[in-house]
């Protein structure tokens, strides 16, 4: 196979579930431990309206060091069709293959005077089950026009968009899409308006 055209589809919960595993807490918190009024000692989680801009601390990759300030909006959800990622010349195996993808568009407003470290959107089922976004390989540089990725970083006093891509299995309802904004912020969340 000539590696310059190649495309593969990765499910990002098959690589970075390890990683991810007691970072959210089964009964639907983040896991923080922190906010209120959830009564029990659970933390009562907010969720904005799909257009709605949400103020963040914008954090280093890796780290809890904040960079700066701004906000994050989801600005659509749209449905695709697995036909879509294929046509483009993506290799989905079986198991993605049964899903429905589900297009997530941002807009990240960086605020501070440095630039900022961004990262992509993932969602929540109606069980409250963490699906985190596919990842694109794309060596042919070509991307993926129905969803343009999200860009690893926001130059300062910038604003940039882009689009996750969130495959949800046969069966199960995206309900919310979150944004992991790390330290004891943990998630952000969104209505899908689905």
């Amino acid at each position: 196979m000539d590696t310059s055209t190649a495309r593969v589809a990765l499910a990002a919960l098959a690589l970075l579930a390890p990683v991810l595993v007691g970072c959210g807490g089964d009964d639907g918190t983040d896991g923080s431990g922190g906010g209120g009024g959830g009564g029990g000692g659970v933390p009562e989680v907010k969720t904005a309206a799909l257009g709605t801009p949400v103020d963040i601390e914008f954090r280093a990759s890796g780290a809890d060091t904040v960079q700066g300030t701004g906000t994050v909006t989801v600005t659509a959800v749209r449905e695709g069709a697995i036909k879509d990622l294929t046509d483009a010349g993506f290799e989905l195996d079986p198991e993605e293959a049964a899903t429905t993808p589900f297009y997530v568009d941002v807009t990240f407003q960086n605020n501070a005077d440095v630039e900022v470290d961004i990262q992509g959107m993932s969602g929540r089922d109606q069980d409250n089950t963490l699906i985190l976004p596919l990842i694109l390989l794309d060596l042919s540089g070509e991307g993926f026009a129905p969803c343009p990725k999200v860009p690893r970083k926001v130059a300062a006093g910038q604003s940039a968009t882009g689009c996750s891509i969130i495959l949800v299995p046969e069966g199960a309802t995206l309900e919310k899409v979150s944004y992991n904004a790390g330290g004891a912020a943990g998630f952000l969340y969104w209505e899908s308006g689905l």
